[in-house]
C-alpha cells in the first residue's frame, strides 16, 4: 500500500514544529556530548540525556517545547545515542 499525507495549513505547520523541536534538541544533546568528551569524561547515556529534556522542556529559556510531544523528542536523543 502507498498512502499520501495530504496536511491542511495548521497540521502542516505543527509538524514543521515538531520537526524543529526535534532539531533543537538533537543538536543540543549533541553540543552536550562534544563538551562532555573534550572534558576527558565518558559518554552521557540516554536516560541522563531524558532527564536534562525534562529540564529542558521545563525550563524558561525554551517553555516553546512544551508544545510538541515528548516521544519525538527522545526519539531524537535515542537515535544520537545509536548515532555514537
Amino acid at each position: 500500500y502507498q498512502y499520501e499525507l495530504m496536511p491542511d495549513g495548521e497540521q502542516e505547520r505543527n509538524m514543521r514544529r515538531f520537526a524543529g523541536a526535534c532539531r533543537f534538541v538533537y543538536n543540543k544533546a549533541l553540543a552536550m556530548q562534544k563538551e562532555n568528551h573534550e572534558a576527558g569524561n565518558r559518554l552521557i547515556g540516554y536516560v541522563a540525556m531524558a532527564k536534562q529534556l525534562t529540564g529542558w522542556r521545563n525550563g524558561p529559556d525554551t517553555p516553546w517545547l512544551k508544545d510538541a510531544p515528548c516521544h519525538p523528542l527522545q526519539h531524537a536523543l535515542k537515535h544520537l545515542e545509536r548515532a555514537y
